[in-house]
């Protein structure tokens, strides 16, 4: 069965080509990313930007192309934090009706699952406690689980851009923002520090675009058989928060070639650092499935 499984995000919308059986994928055919920034300024008005709607549909006309040409049997495209928050979300799902992709949110108790099985792909190693962390632009989920049991799953609206757009008013950041962002933060992960901390956590997995980004810096640009895996410290990690905090958004778009993430990336960083800091691990795994995948199982499996 062939299937094009789409994860439509608060910052970055990701289209997933596979086929497979319900054991599993066995062919990936077209991974696509686009970044649309469909959650601006959703977190002070409580809906949708006409512009972001807009980018929203381009991006959504271009991917049915490829899903038309691929002659898919099934299409799903899961909507998460910011389709959940904002008033006019039902735009959103008829820019879906429009191209004919049938788009869904995902139910809170379903993304913890979902998101698990895509960020390990359904080979979830039995021996060890993971914690997959999935920082998006308007929320972060955090989930644990040894194999493909799920322990413990949480989503905090902590991402990306709903904390650029709260704190951030000028890149080289200020210390006071630098503060506020990093106690802010804190203060969020202390809601769930007890939970995750019943099991000794082994690793943390870390999925989405600011992760991936981090590691195509590190290994000199975007090759996903170097990223996927790679084992990011958290003396690294730290080094990039420190230096995202002080350079303007150009100089991370032209010295490291972030693109549409340069503004954001900052925010993102320091999450999966005050998580990294905040369990006493020395780093984290970096992988580049995610929710996608996890969209592309569920079909497979159904």
């Amino acid at each position: 069965m062939k299937v094009a499984a789409l994860d439509l995000g608060t910052n970055t919308f990701l289209c997933l080509i596979a086929e497979g059986t319900e054991k599993g994928i066995t062919k990936v055919h077209k991974d696509l990313v686009q970044v649309v920034r469909l959650g601006q300024g959703v977190d002070k008005t409580g809906e949708f930007h006409p512009d972001a709607l807009a980018r929203a549909r381009a991006c959504l006309t271009e991917f049915k192309k490829e899903i038309d040409e691929q002659k898919v049997d099934r299409i799903l495209a899961m909507a998460t934090s910011a389709a959940r928050d904002a008033k006019n979300g039902k735009e959103l799902f008829k820019i879906g009706e429009d191209l004919g992709i049938p788009i869904e949110i995902i139910p809170g108790e379903d993304e913890a699952r979902i998101t698990y099985q895509g960020a390990t792909a359904g080979s979830a190693d039995d021996q060890k406690t993971s914690l997959v962390v999935d920082v998006g632009g308007g929320s972060t989920e955090l989930i644990s689980g040894r194999g493909s049991k799920i322990l413990f799953g949480e989503s905090l609206n902590i991402g990306g851009v709903r904390l650029t757009e709260k704190f951030i008013s000028t890149q080289p950041v200020p210390q006071n923002e630098r503060e506020q962002l990093k106690q802010y933060i804190h203060t969020q992960l202390q809601t769930v520090l007890p939970e995750l901390k019943k099991e000794k956590i082994d690793q943390i997995i870390a999925v989405a675009g600011t992760p991936t980004s981090l590691v195509a810096i590190e290994v000199g640009g975007f090759d996903e058989k170097k990223v996927d895996g790679f084992f990011l410290k958290k003396e690294r990690l730290a080094y990039w928060v420190d230096e995202f905090a002080n350079t303007t958004v150009e100089e991370k778009k032209t010295k490291y070639g972030l693109g549409g993430r340069a503004d954001i990336i900052y925010a993102g960083a320091s999450i999966l650092l005050a998580v990294i800091e905040a369990l006493n691990l020395p780093g984290m795994v970096v992988s580049t499935k995610g929710v996608r995948y996890g969209v592309a199982l569920e079909m497979l499996r159904k």
